[in-house]
């Protein structure tokens, strides 16, 4: 059960810190920026996200709005690696094999060719 748990949470860790959903724990930041704006301005939700997520927006607080979700994504990239588990066979294969294979007719070189083949001879 434990090793359950904690694959989970390192799964959760892994997501949130390398995936855009990491930047869903920034919704809070966005919630408490709107109603600051809603208290200044009287804006609604909408006009809200549509001004500051145009990609012409500058405000005073431009320092806050970059703490806005989706307003700022660093993609890390992961590597990954498969690895299969061991595979293990439990059959045989058995080859019936005669003991002495010959062709017939073939040409076969004898020993005449061999005889150049020794090593160097003294000479008296």
């Amino acid at each position: 059960m434990a090793r359950i748990s904690a694959a989970i949470l390192l799964l959760v860790v892994l997501t949130v810190t390398q995936t855009p959903l990491g930047q869903l724990l920034k919704v809070p930041v966005l919630i408490e920026h709107f109603f600051k704006h809603k208290k200044q301005d009287g804006v609604s939700l909408l006009k809200f996200l549509i001004e500051h997520y145009s990609p012409g927006h500058n405000d005073a607080d431009r320092s806050e709005d970059d703490q806005l979700p989706f307003k700022s994504m660093i993609l890390q990239n992961i590597g990954t690696a498969l690895v299969p588990g061991i595979i293990k066979a439990d059959f045989s294969l058995v080859f019936d094999v005669p003991k002495k294979l010959t062709r017939q007719g073939c040409y076969v070189p004898h020993q005449h060719l061999s005889s150049i083949f020794h090593p160097p001879r003294l000479i008296d």
